[in-house]
């Protein structure tokens, strides 16, 4: 019995250590989208998605994330990684972001399919 507790406590140890860290590439393009929409500048969004993504990323969708989100970013934020799901092809990462200085919290979502940028979002 005390080893079923003994283990159960290292399995438990295991999965809280995995949330907190994020796989490398997947965090430096979060990182890039996330100071581009601080900066307004939406040609980072070009370079780092698919196709279909960069076709989708209108300057009017944009902008509209500008609005929504990227004044409240500038104020300052934290990111705390959540974890990442499988989709058939699609790796799909969420962030919680924490608004400095505000009771807010976002879900960022960020969809990457072979390393590129297919869908990115926040709720």
């Amino acid at each position: 019995m005390k080893r079923l507790i003994s283990l159960g406590f290292c399995l438990l140890s295991c999965l809280t250590a995995f949330p907190g860290e994020s796989p490398g590439e997947a965090k430096n393009i979060y990182g890039v989208l996330m100071q581009g929409i601080v900066d307004g500048d939406s040609s980072v969004f070009q370079d780092v998605g698919t196709e279909e993504f960069r076709k989708q990323m209108t300057p009017e969708l944009f902008q509209s994330a500008q609005l929504q989100v990227g004044d409240r970013l500038r104020k300052g934020f934290q990111s705390v990684y959540l974890g990442k799901v499988f989709k058939g092809r699609r790796e799909i990462y969420l962030w919680k972001v924490v608004i400095s200085e505000s009771p807010d919290e976002l879900l960022a979502t960020l969809v990457l399919e072979q390393n590129k940028v297919a869908a990115f979002f926040f709720q």
